[in-house]
């Protein structure tokens, strides 16, 4: 019985180290991943965008936020960047010389990315894998399809619907005949002529949440706008000493805001609108 026990021990050990070993060895399809870019995202701080002769966008990143320098001077939406620098972290499951471009539509490539400097051009779908060809440097890749979706078709997907960028902290609100103002305490006021007529002021806690809305505000809409400014203005100064001046376009049906430094006007909704430019109704609501 006990010899019984013991070759049933070594059988069972045996079994185990066996299916150990089946589940940990590599196999001969484990392959290693093929890097498409040596890049590193936090590195990445110039892109630019071509579609042919139809499209060609370049930015860059300044104060961790990134701005449009061609065709407009603006902010970008940093969720649109974000699909770009993923193409920097891709990795392919095939790789081929660059050479005979035009066998995988590459001859030129109709959509092309360059990150620094860097440059990834997407041509055909391959029918059989359904990955896409991708060209960069003196090699031509096979990617998941997902990057070159989600590249932006226009211009106007890459606009920031944010009337300010984070790193702009506003310290003063000036309307011409009433502002206000942060003290060095941090406490918000209102100087001058109340815009309307209210019975109720707002407290320094409310116009605290009022200049939030403006950091946090996001517009509807936004489009270039190069018409000569007009409207009534308000300039906003920031922390860091810089400023921003605003027009307003339109206040019904929709606000309408004019930047003047971007050159992009943006749709607010006639509610969230309104709230900006009017601190008295916090306080009412």
């Amino acid at each position: 019985m006990k010899s019984r026990l013991i070759v049933n021990l070594v059988l069972l050990l045996a079994l185990v180290a066996l299916g150990l070993y089946a589940y940990f060895r590599p196999t001969e399809d484990a392959k290693p991943k093929i890097l498409i870019s040596q890049l590193k995202r936090d590195d990445i701080d110039r892109a630019r965008l071509e579609r042919g002769d139809r499209l060609d966008i370049r930015m860059e990143k300044r104060h961790g936020t990134w701005y449009m320098s061609h065709p407009y001077q603006t902010r970008v939406d940093p969720l649109q960047v974000d699909r770009l620098l993923d193409i920097a972290m891709a990795t392919a499951s095939n790789e081929f010389p660059a050479e005979n471009l035009s066998r995988y539509g590459l001859d030129p490539a109709p959509v092309r990315v360059t990150l620094n400097d860097q440059s990834f051009g997407f041509g055909d779908i391959n029918e059989v894998t359904n990955e896409q060809y991708v060209a960069s440097g003196e090699h031509v890749y096979l990617v998941r399809t997902y990057l070159g979706y989600s590249i932006p078709t226009d211009i106007t997907k890459l606009l920031s619907r944010k009337l300010l960028a984070d790193h702009e902290k506003p310290v003063s609100f000036d309307f011409g005949e009433w502002r206000v103002v942060k003290n060095d305490k941090g406490a918000w006021s209102i100087q001058g002529k109340s815009p309307g007529n209210h019975d109720l002021a707002p407290t320094p806690d409310e116009l605290n949440t009022w200049a939030a809305e403006w950091q946090l505000a996001s517009a509807l809409s936004v489009a270039p706008d190069t018409a000569a400014p007009r409207g009534e203005r308000v300039v906003i100064q920031f922390s860091n000493g810089d400023s921003a001046t605003l027009r307003i376009v339109a206040r019904k049906p929709e606000v309408q805001l004019l930047r003047v430094d971007e050159n992009m006007r943006y749709q607010l909704g006639a509610d969230a609108g309104g709230r900006l430019l009017d601190p008295y109704r916090v306080a009412e609501q």
